[in-house]
């Protein structure tokens, strides 16, 4: 393919058009999607007005305009798990990942199929939408994504760039913690005991950013799992931990839909099935508290969901998990926020 001229990079409308000309692709629609934050993002209608998403790297997160770099290998590591991936999980039909039509990797643009204009965040009010169902189904595809995955490779190092900013929560915890009058010692422990395996674990592929708002749905409400430039190989609780507590919010804030238990409950029960090589014990159980309490903690404090006493309720909430968590308290984990992953249905 014709190499990108420095005037001609597909971060607008214009770019793309240059770079689709040069490369003698043929299109009758561009409409560059708004709201993501590391990549440029466009849907693009092709000859036969069929719809695919072009997505480009530059060597920063997009949103900053250049000011906070993000290296640009992330897209390989990217385009590589959307390709194992969508093998491995071929045979899911309800929840898929993009299918990769092209990856220019001199140019780092990524062509995948279009997955919808909705994200599961942005469609859990809508009343005709299933949300228990949904987060069944989301927790059956993350354990087999887990389990299938534990000897697969997605590059080298499997992605420490993902690895080291994916630990950002925990470095700055503390930071947080000070501004609504929390302990800070304990959020440096937990940096520290923590936070600091983040780079070392691999025991299979993560997506990274696994949360409602990296779900899409189309018009057949068909989930499809986006955003994968921070997948790595890593713990599969730091994946579920995540997604639990994004699905608290929402069933806190916007009208306690279900999500959280479902989600939770349909993990727990598809890894009994799966058997030995992923399992639910008290390992896993400590790890998971701790991250999602550490996701409660900090997250909250910048993405607004509330006003300021009931994001410091979570605040609060999220560092009683990380000690529970960290106490392996598996009464209270059990009776609290757990109880979904933690209460068999016997």
């Amino acid at each position: 393919m014709a190499q990108v001229q420095n005037n001609e990079k597909p971060t607008n409308v214009d770019g793309l058009k240059k770079y689709l000309e040069a490369n003698n692709i043929e299109y009758s629609n561009i409409e560059q999607i708004e709201g993501g934050t590391a990549n440029y993002v466009f849907r693009v209608s092709n000859g036969n007005g069929l719809p695919r998403i072009y997505k480009h790297a530059e060597p920063y997160i997009a949103s900053s305009n250049g000011a906070i770099p993000f290296p640009v290998d992330r897209m390989n590591y990217e385009a590589t798990a959307l390709q194992v991936v969508h093998d491995l999980l071929s045979e899911v039909n309800a929840v898929k990942v993009p299918k990769v039509w092209n990856y220019d990797q001199p140019s780092k643009v990524l062509v995948m199929t279009d997955a919808g204009d909705k994200t599961l965040k942005e469609a859990y009010s809508d009343p005709d939408i299933d949300i228990p169902e949904i987060g069944r189904l989301l927790g059956e595809w993350l354990v087999l994504l887990h389990h299938k995955t534990y000897e697969v490779g997605i590059g080298e190092g499997g992605n420490p760039i993902a690895k080291s900013i994916y630990r950002w929560s925990y470095s700055h915890l503390a930071q947080v913690a000070g501004q609504y009058g929390l302990d800070t010692d304990f959020c440096d422990y937990v940096d520290r005991t923590y936070g600091s395996l983040l780079e070392s674990d691999d025991e299979s592929v993560c997506h990274g950013d696994f949360w409602p708002g990296n779900i899409m749905l189309n018009k057949e409400k068909t989930l499809t799992v986006v955003d994968w430039e921070i997948c790595r190989r890593g713990r599969p609780e730091t994946d579920v931990a995540q997604f639990a507590a994004e699905a608290y919010l929402l069933d806190r804030f916007r009208g306690g839909k279900g999500l959280l238990d479902a989600f939770l409950k349909s993990y727990r029960n598809r890894v009994h099935d799966v058997g030995k090589d992923l399992t639910v014990d008290r390992r896993f159980t400590r790890r998971f508290a701790v991250h999602m309490g550490v996701h409660l903690a900090f997250w909250p404090a910048s993405v607004k969901w509330a006003e300021h006493g009931d994001t410091k309720a979570v605040i609060e909430l999220g560092h009683e998990l990380m000690r529970r968590g960290d106490a392996e308290d598996m009464g209270w984990l059990r009776e609290n926020l757990l109880r979904g992953l933690l209460n068999r249905d016997d």
